[in-house]
């Protein structure tokens, strides 16, 4: 009788449709390459907040293509439920391509200018942040390039969010690789810190997962990124198949309808605003690489 009790209690949460036991639940998520328009949450609405450096941004995406990054293709792919995207920065062709991502930024950059956007109440986060921080060019990473550093920086971010948005999901990347080896090695180091720093919000009982982003460089070959940065127009749309993924792997339960009114902004044909395809967010500033692209899209290293 009390092995029937134990095993209806390990299963009883999820056929009521509740959160399964953190100790059953991964902390790092894998790509699983999900097809498109899988229902999420009952068809909940998704209030998603894009967090992150110029790759959140989109840059590059607006060269041959829509400026939209990985959104539209995470929004096409998000079919089944209705999105909006939160935050106060857009750029690109969408309707609502808006976020809070700032090129060429830091994380400290990042959580000092995240609030507005955090009192949007996104009920899903996406957080890429760090490819800045890891530069060996001390004026782009400002305060410094030690992983460690970085990592603990991610997590005070992590803690910002989850503290204005108790409620909301927040997946937190490993970051995508680059090819530029002067930044490579502390790359490698900060991607392993991602998950222990995740898993400490975990055991604190927030809802926070790292997805594993480590796999879309060396499954896709160098050539998917334009600038051993930046992902190609393609990158971007498999970027946001990722995202997308990635959102379908979040456990039953975690993602709640969003807090308040969807945001009120400016239409994009307002003047006043920062979007459309002639936007005017400015390039990031990597300082001086030695990794640098060509036009015709192959690489050269300004040292020789």
């Amino acid at each position: 009788m009390r092995l029937y009790w134990a095993a209806a209690a390990a299963v009883l949460p999820e056929s009521l449709g509740l959160p399964a036991s953190p100790a059953k639940i991964d902390t790092v998520m894998k790509f699983r390459n999900t097809p498109p328009g899988r229902r999420i949450e009952s068809g909940v609405e998704l209030r998603i907040l894009p967090v992150g450096d110029s790759i959140t941004v989109g840059f590059g995406s607006e060269i041959g293509g829509d400026g939209n990054g990985y959104r539209r293709q995470l929004r096409d792919d998000l079919s089944e439920n209705k999105v909006v995207f939160a935050g106060t920065e857009t750029a690109g062709t969408m309707d609502d391509g808006y976020f809070a991502a700032w090129n060429g930024k830091t994380i400290q950059f990042i959580a000092n200018h995240i609030g507005p956007s955090l009192d949007q109440r996104p009920n899903v986060a996406l957080v890429a942040a760090g490819t800045n921080d890891m530069n060996p060019n001390h004026a782009v990473s400002t305060e410094g390039n030690d992983p460690a550093q970085a990592a603990d920086r991610l997590g005070k971010l992590i803690d910002r969010i989850v503290g204005k948005c108790p409620d909301a999901t927040v997946l937190v990347a490993m970051i995508i690789d680059t090819c530029d080896q002067s930044q490579e090695p502390q790359t490698l180091q900060f991607q392993k810190l991602i998950p222990g720093i995740v898993q400490k919000r975990r055991d604190a009982g927030h809802h926070v997962l790292a997805v594993d982003f480590t796999t879309f460089v060396p499954k896709h070959g160098n050539e998917i990124l334009r600038d051993c940065i930046h992902p190609t127009n393609r990158g971007y749309k498999i970027m946001g198949d990722y995202w997308y993924d990635f959102m379908t792997q979040i456990p039953r339960g975690w993602i709640r309808a969003p807090v308040g009114k969807d945001p009120s902004r400016p239409a994009l044909s307002d003047p006043g605003l920062n979007g459309g395809i002639d936007n005017n967010v400015p390039p990031p500033d990597f300082g001086q690489s030695p990794i640098n692209s060509r036009p015709d899209g192959s690489y050269r290293d300004i040292r020789d």
